[in-house]
């Protein structure tokens, strides 16, 4: 039952720690970015950007998440 509990803590803890960092990553590439690139308005007025987002917030977020939920050992066995 406890053990249970566990993959259920680490799981939740995994996938809020994911979309939390992947949040933060994404938003710190947009803003990097979007500094440098101009931005143009096409013939429809919307307003566009000449980049496309990459991958790499995304694979950054998972494999901290991974590491911080599921290898830093936040129970401590018993002993007895």
């Amino acid at each position: 039952m406890k053990a249970t509990f566990r993959v259920i803590y680490r799981l939740v803890g995994f996938v809020l720690l994911f979309f939390l960092l992947g949040t933060l990553f994404v938003y710190i590439e947009t803003v990097a970015i979007e500094d440098n690139i101009e931005s143009f308005v096409d013939e429809s007025g919307i307003l566009q950007n000449k980049y496309e987002k990459s991958l790499i917030p995304i694979i950054a977020s998972s494999i901290i998440s991974y590491i911080v939920i599921f290898h830093i050992p936040w129970f401590k066995k018993n002993e007895n």
